[in-house]
């Protein structure tokens, strides 16, 4: 065990001023700082608790082992704590390089998101254009429709299902762009457009007389 001599009145009579020298037993060492130029280290008692620590400059202990013992622990946590930051340093490193490595890739990748951009531009601008009945249901009912626009329906041009409702394809009067609405819409504003529409996709069958008597 480590010792350190430290001076201590062991006369209750204040007048004697005899001092002498009680040695206490270190137990470990806890902890290591720089004052004035100086090591000091927190040391730990044997026999007394954490409260009673106290920063001790080296040049007044006597246990050697302790202290190489202590500062081989800092060093070895040191190295520890420098290897895991220089690892992580070459991960950030080839993260990088590789990225570095995609972006020198002649520009395909560009090229690829800038096909594939145009591609869904195209798609959109011609389900705009071309008012196919199975565009995007939902968000055409959602729009104003022509009834609402004031427009004047010419032509119911086919009908689909949406949300579980049926819809109705019309053409507007002087209007290139086709509309879904509503069926119920459609009743309600163009009811003989409705069944103008229904009758021109009735089948009629001719019935057999011989058979009906």
């Amino acid at each position: 065990m480590g010792r350190t001599k430290e001076p201590k009145n062991t006369n209750g009579n204040s007048g004697n001023d005899s001092d002498t020298e009680e040695e206490y037993v270190v137990e470990k060492i806890v902890d290591r700082r720089e004052r004035k130029g100086k090591v000091e280290y927190l040391l730990k008692w044997k026999g007394y608790d954490s409260g009673s620590n106290s920063w001790e400059p080296r040049e007044n202990l006597d246990c050697p082992e302790l202290i190489k013992a202590f500062e081989q622990s800092r060093t070895d946590a040191a190295k520890k704590d420098g290897a895991a930051a220089g690892k992580k340093r070459t991960t950030t490193k080839k993260k990088r390089t590789g990225g570095e490595s995609e972006n020198d890739n002649d520009g395909s990748d560009d090229e690829g998101r800038d096909d594939n951009a145009s591609t869904k531009s195209n798609k959109s601008k011609s389900n705009d254009d071309g008012g196919d009945p199975k565009q995007a249901d939902g968000e055409a009912v959602e729009e104003l429709n022509g009834f609402e626009k004031g427009y004047v329906p010419e032509k119911i041009l086919g009908a689909t299902e949406g949300d579980n409702e049926l819809l109705f394809l019309i053409q507007w009067k002087d209007k290139d762009k086709a509309q879904l609405v509503k069926s119920k819409e459609a009743r309600k504003h163009c009811p003989q457009l409705v069944i103008d529409f229904y009758e021109e996709r009735l089948i009629w069958q001719t019935v057999d007389q011989s058979q009906v008597d």
